[in-house]
């Protein structure tokens, strides 16, 4: 069977996903001369930089483990090298990804796994004179902390071109007023999981966050996030509240070894691309260690999962995949065996009963056999992933078809 679906794994390409993945482990700090060991401290910075960075936490480099290994920083260096950012120069370093999170896993902290949701911005900005949208190379001071703080916090964010389908696809009184439905459909070209529309005037933001796909937005009843914030930080704190949003949702905190494995069960698995597209994103969560296929039979498939948190922590994760349902998993009743009776009394000579002071054993006893009862997985889900449609099958002209039937072996 899974030859079969590794066959067909060849013959279909796998649904276009939003998601974007983020380099945790690098860094670039710009060098302070003023400073007696500048290097240092910009090690320090730049692994401070990927600690928050890759556990989603703003206050994880104040953690005691935490602070110990930032003044042994070296050892957690994979590459480093000099660059300039302008007229300035800058230490570029790369962390080693293993070492950093074994590190988060002995600190107690979270991860936050590397596919994060990419979200689209739409930025109007609000002058004396006029209302304008902060395209991707516009001049914006505003749109530039919010990248340049998106990129220290590892929150992946995409901003409009303002092509011609741009201008004419959206209005900047739908984006001010806040009607959800225009917005959905000028985000609906862009691959993105949720809109943020931003409202700017002077040192004020007002935001509104859509965490759904585009084509759902104002077609749902889902209702979006929103807040505001102040100061000539206040997009600094707008992105730092949102990507802890994000962070909450998906972070684990993750055992320095797998201790725990459990029976999960997947339903409705209607194809070979919904069974490749359910194993890789399994594979992905943090807290999975690995996948073991225990039985694969019509549209079920059982895992045995080998867990690097608790079962609580993954089944969180799981339930936030948007094709998995949870399905309540029936306890099973103990089955009780029945014995043969036995008489348990002697006739004396004067024919009266009495109790027997030992009971041999009879000659013949039935044997009954147990019910076998195959174990409840777990955990059960059912997948819903019916967009997931493999192509239909290119056809091949005849001149190509061998008459001869050709049987290959394929290893799992």
């Amino acid at each position: 069977m899974r030859s079969i679906f590794l066959l067909a794994l060849g013959l279909m390409g796998f649904p276009a996903m939003a998601l974007t993945n983020v380099d945790l482990y690098q860094s670039q700090i710009v060098l302070d001369k003023s400073l007696e060991k500048p290097d240092a401290q910009a090690r320090v910075k730049g692994m401070e930089e990927v600690i928050v960075r890759a556990s989603g936490t703003s206050d994880a480099v104040q953690n005691p483990v935490i602070q110990k290994a930032l003044k042994s920083n070296a050892q957690y260096i994979a590459q480093l090298s000099y660059g300039q950012q302008g007229e300035q120069q800058t230490l570029k370093m790369r962390f080693n990804g293993p070492q950093i999170d074994a590190l988060l896993s002995q600190a107690q902290l979270p991860t936050w796994p590397a596919q994060r949701a990419n979200i689209l911005v739409w930025l109007v900005e609000e002058t004396q004179s006029e209302r304008a949208i902060a395209w991707e190379h516009s001049n914006s001071t505003t749109l530039g902390q919010m990248k340049a703080q998106a990129n220290t916090r590892g929150l992946p964010l995409t901003i409009p071109v303002g092509d011609f389908n741009d201008v004419t696809g959206v209005n900047i009184s739908d984006l001010w007023g806040g009607f959800a439905l225009p917005v959905g459909q000028a985000s609906q070209r862009y691959p993105a999981d949720a809109v943020l529309v931003v409202r700017a005037s002077n040192n004020n933001l007002r935001w509104t966050l859509y965490d759904q796909q585009p084509k759902t937005i104002g077609v749902t009843r889902q209702a979006p996030l929103s807040g505001s914030n102040n100061g000539v930080d206040a997009a600094d704190k707008m992105i730092n509240q949102i990507s802890d949003y994000y962070a909450k949702q998906s972070s684990v905190v993750v055992a320095s070894e797998s201790s725990e494995a459990i029976q999960v069960r997947f339903t409705s698995l209607d194809n070979a691309v919904d069974f490749f597209v359910l194993e890789r994103k399994l594979q992905q969560l943090s807290s999975v260690a690995s996948l073991d296929i225990l039985k694969i039979q019509g549209k079920q498939i059982t895992f045995l999962v080998h867990l690097l948190a608790t079962p609580a922590e993954f089944e969180q994760q799981v339930l936030r995949m948007r094709e998995a349902k949870a399905i309540a998993v029936e306890p099973v009743q103990p089955v009780l065996v029945p014995q043969p009776q036995q008489d348990v009394s002697i006739v004396n000579e004067q024919g009266e009963n009495e109790p027997a002071v030992e009971q041999a054993l009879p000659e013949v006893i039935e044997q009954v056999e147990p019910k076998v009862v195959e174990p409840q997985p777990a955990l059960m889900f059912e997948w819903q992933g019916g967009h997931y449609v493999a192509p239909a099958p290119t056809e091949v002209e005849e001149a190509d078809v061998n008459d001869e039937m050709v049987e290959t072996d394929i290893d799992a």
